[in-house]
């Protein structure tokens, strides 16, 4: 079994099917761009219409054709999310305008600080809420401000929502959108998406605002063989060496980074992961920083130079989004270990990732969330299997089933993660629970999405990193 498919309920071949039999029905077609080698190649996919109009664009990565399919279910994604957005206007039971005092009067979300700073901002602004359910049935569900975790809101606003809040948009993000073919491995993939997105935020603190503590980096003859063979790959595309850093938060769950060791000819080139098998963490990350290269070298954001121009007004944010590497070259220390997998998986007792005490803003919270780019695509692709019902049942139709990655397992271990930190997840699905193909977005309020800074957009912590800079202004 491969590390990717640990995290799946069906093989490459169904989850090809499934989503090439997908876009055709919808009518659409696809054509690649692509890069790497054939062991791990890397995807620009763009989807038209039939009649040949462009519709979206997505990446994908992963082991042989592992790649093409999540370039795939990442454009379905897209499609979905946008069309879903859509369609709140007419769908009163699941999208609603909130009184912004009323919103952050929720129990869930004293620690978004970001919509607090909206609510003192806009004292009296109403907001389109999306329902949020529960991952925990004991718990209420979650009305939750649509923009948050949906750029295209701008484009698609729900009526009643004054928009006011405007300047706010920028925090605008889809971290925790994932699809699949079965809502847990969507599930899944969307809660391993917010935690990386969490952990590398406060890596990018920690890097160019403590600018004082060490970091752990693996060296890559600690590799096994196909990584070290990935590991080659990355640095004859970056032309230098990548540094893989150990950003994993006091979660406990594995992430890794991965950058270049001296400035190339492309700004903000990174990858990260995240995943209870450290070494599939390792695999994304190294995959996405040669994918984050790929496709800056298509020099298809025409507006980057502008945005970056534009943080210089704000020197931490302009370094987060240029990455520098040399102000982390000295403070770097080689002491990273890979457990190896299947010691952190689903189903062996996992308690998080060992090692050195672990930063973090928030751990032992008392309640779950605490006291603002424009996303396109989760950048965690994702493939399903077996039609099912709801989340973590037994069996093929309630879940993925044992000996398909055991992925309801690790649902149950993240979740019991989050709840010993005090955070508690919820899910929004954007398509009809009757699509084969679900895309939802899975929300942990008070999880930090500071990473959003990567993309040259002028925002602050929005959740439980704010304390961070409590002692730096």
């Amino acid at each position: 079994m491969t590390r990717a498919q640990r995290e799946r309920c069906a093989g490459l071949a169904e989850a090809l099917s499934v989503i090439e039999s997908a876009l055709a029905a919808a009518g659409l077609s696809a054509d690649f761009l692509s890069a790497g080698s054939p062991e791990f190649p890397v995807h620009r996919c763009t989807v038209r219409d039939s009649a040949g109009r462009v519709l979206t664009a997505s990446l994908g990565k992963g082991a042989g054709a592992q790649s093409t399919v999540s370039a795939l279910f990442e454009a379905w994604q897209h499609l979905q999310h946008e069309k879903g957005q859509a369609a709140l206007a007419g769908d009163h039971r699941r999208a609603r305008v909130v009184p912004v005092a009323t919103v952050v009067a929720q129990e869930a979300l004293c620690g978004e600080e970001m919509i607090h700073r909206l609510a003192r901002d806009y004292p009296d602004a109403d907001l389109a809420c999306l329902r949020a359910e529960p991952l925990n049935p004991e718990l209420p569900a979650l009305w939750y401000p649509a923009f948050a975790r949906s750029p295209s809101c701008r484009s698609h606003p729900i009526p009643g929502d004054d928009l006011r809040y405007e300047p706010y948009l920028r925090y605008a993000y889809d971290s925790g959108t994932a699809s699949g073919v079965t809502e847990p491995e969507a599930v899944l993939h969307g809660l391993l998406e917010v935690i990386e997105r969490d952990a590398l935020s406060h890596a990018l603190l920690d890097w160019y605002l403590d600018g004082r503590s060490p970091l752990s980096g693996l060296g890559p003859d600690l590799l096994p063989p196909d990584l070290r063979r990935l590991h080659d790959e990355a640095t004859a595309r970056l032309g230098a060496p990548p540094l893989i850093i150990d950003i994993t938060s006091d979660l406990g769950v594995p992430a890794y980074c991965a950058l270049p060791s001296r400035v190339g000819p492309y700004p903000g080139v990174v990858g990260s992961g995240a995943s209870l098998d450290p070494e599939y963490a390792v695999e994304r990350a190294l995959g996405e920083v040669i994918q984050s290269s790929f496709n800056m070298s298509l020099g298809v954001d025409l507006t980057l130079d502008r945005r970056l121009e534009s943080l210089r007004r704000w020197p931490l944010l302009e370094r987060c989004a240029r990455l520098d590497p040399a102000p982390l070259l000295d403070r770097l220390v080689f002491d990273a270990r890979l457990p190896g997998p299947g010691s952190a998986g689903a189903g062996s007792g996992w308690e998080g990732h060992g090692g050195r005490e672990r930063r973090g803003a928030g751990s032992g919270r008392e309640s779950h969330g605490g006291r603002e780019r424009e996303g396109a695509g989760s950048g965690r692709e994702s493939h399903g299997g077996r039609e099912r019902g709801g989340v973590g049942g037994p069996g093929p139709e309630g879940g993925c089933g044992r000996g398909a990655g055991d992925v309801d397992e690790q649902i149950t271990a993240i979740l019991k993660t989050l709840e010993r930190a005090g955070f508690a997840a919820y899910t929004f699905r954007w398509n009809p629970a009757h699509d084969r193909c679900p895309v939802l977005t899975v929300i942990v309020p008070g999880l930090e999405t500071f990473a959003m800074v990567h993309s040259a957009v002028p925002v602050f912590p929005t959740g439980r990193a704010v304390r961070r800079l409590a002692g730096h202004r």
